[in-house]
């Protein structure tokens, strides 16, 4: 296939690693790959993933080109608009397969709306749209930066936006395939997250000194850091065993918020790194004995970070919830959500208390992590879904022609004709497939 793979593609983006991973598999597979770079300002190509494969910007390409020459576009979504800027100007424009990296995609859509010099009129259209009259008030609220994280991600996340633009999906976890089944027209599958492994060192015996908790990678308010400094804080064993590190990019606001905290609680072992390079990375993996990927509330399709820990060799304690909660119980260590300080002290305790079961968890995590998060796994999904959706795209070219029909009628987006339409059109597909 001739495949153009719209994505952000800067070294510190995730979702630039994995797809360096997946372009690497499907051009070993025979695949003619180009990348399209979707960030919305153009960056040096010194601050990139490598790659042999030809880059061009969004802002220098055709969509209907683009559709032209290829056999599939496809868009790695994830709610950073200075990372995704590129994959709203294909979406909804041509039919395109869509990689659903977040769940959580309304401050893509936000600042869409900002970028473009719309205001809360289109804001809460759009929500409306998508997911009826009920929602206007809690989108007036969002808009007015009234509305909590947790209330957007429940009736808010705008997945369904993007869902609803795409021919095609591609989604990381089972917990928000059902948000995509009710708006993509097209088939849906979910495929394991990969990503090329790093070199880390197995976890070491430590001899009496500190243990090391760590977090990686962009440190804001849900990765739960203050729940980690209250839970070593609160217990006499983690205060007198216990270091905590937080590596990654951080805000002035969060690094002073967690600092304020330490002082409150007077817990003085606290190390924030910032955003480091790939060498500092590994070194602060080989120091960690525990990996908090703690998520209140899970955000994102699926956890790099998680998927990081677990390949390390490191026991990771997540929330039970969302992409954590499909993670063997035997190979992590769940906090019930919402997550509580007791539960989370308690956990922590038992892992600081017994190397035998760090040590033996973590390896056993790290033998399934290699063996399900794997390039191969996630192109083979990808190569399934692509052929269903090639064998789509002419009813959804006659979707798209229809659709733009309707529009010069006046027929409205929230008309009930459409729901009727657009009931129909999905079963000339023969329903959704995963």
């Amino acid at each position: 296939m001739k495949i153009a793979w719209v994505t952000p593609f800067a070294a510190r983006s995730a979702i630039g690693r994995v797809s360096s991973t997946v372009i690497d598999a499907l051009c070993d597979r025979n695949h003619e790959v180009t990348i399209i770079r979707s960030e919305h300002a153009k960056l040096s190509q010194a601050l990139s993933h490598a790659t042999s494969v030809p880059i061009s910007w969004w802002q220098d390409v055709s969509p209907q080109n683009i559709y032209l020459e290829t056999d599939v576009i496809v868009l790695n979504f994830g709610d950073n608009y200075d990372l995704h800027a590129g994959t709203l100007a294909f979406a909804g424009i041509v039919p395109c397969l869509g990689v659903f990296h977040d769940f959580y995609l309304y401050n893509l859509f936000n600042r869409w709306l900002v970028h473009n010099g719309l205001g809360e009129e289109v804001h809460n259209r759009e929500a409306r749209r998508v997911y009826g009259e009920g929602v206007v008030p809690l989108a007036t609220k969002a808009w007015r930066d009234e509305a909590t994280v947790e209330q957007i991600a429940t009736s808010l996340p705008m997945t369904e936006w993007l869902g609803r633009r795409c021919g095609a999906a591609l989604a990381h976890s089972q917990f928000y395939v059902h948000r995509l089944e009710a708006s993509c027209p097209g088939p849906i599958a979910v495929a394991p997250l990969c990503f090329e492994n790093r070199d880390v060192k197995p976890l070491p015996k430590r001899n009496g000194t500190k243990i090391t908790v760590t977090t990686i990678g962009i440190i804001n308010p849900n990765k739960c850091a203050h729940s980690i400094i209250e839970s070593i804080a609160t217990s006499p064993l983690l205060r007198t065993h216990c270091e905590f590190r937080l590596v990654g990019a951080i805000s002035d606001g969060e690094r002073a918020r967690l600092e304020a905290l330490c002082r409150g609680v007077g817990f003085g072992h606290l190390c924030i790194l910032g955003e480091v390079d790939d060498a500092t990375l590994v070194a602060e993996l080989e120091r960690a004995d525990i990996i908090s990927c703690l998520r209140e509330p899970v955000l994102e399709g699926a956890s790099a970070s998680a998927i990081e820990g677990m390949k390390s060799g490191r026991p990771i304690v997540v929330v039970d919830s969302g992409f954590y909660a499909d993670l063997p119980g035997d190979l992590v260590f769940k906090i019930p959500a919402p997550l509580e300080i007791s539960s989370l002290r308690e956990t922590l305790e038992r892992l600081v208390s017994n190397e035998e079961l760090r040590r033996h968890t973590g390896i056993k995590a790290r033998d399934w992590a290699l063996q399900v998060f794997t390039s191969r796994a996630y192109v083979s999904v990808f190569e399934e879904l692509s052929e269903q959706f090639l064998r789509a795209k002419p009813l959804l070219a006659v979707s798209h022609r229809i659709g733009q029909q309707l529009a010069t009628l006046g027929v409205k987006d929230d008309d009930p004709a459409v729901d009727r339409l657009a009931d129909r059109m999905r079963g000339l597909f023969g329903g959704n497939n995963r």
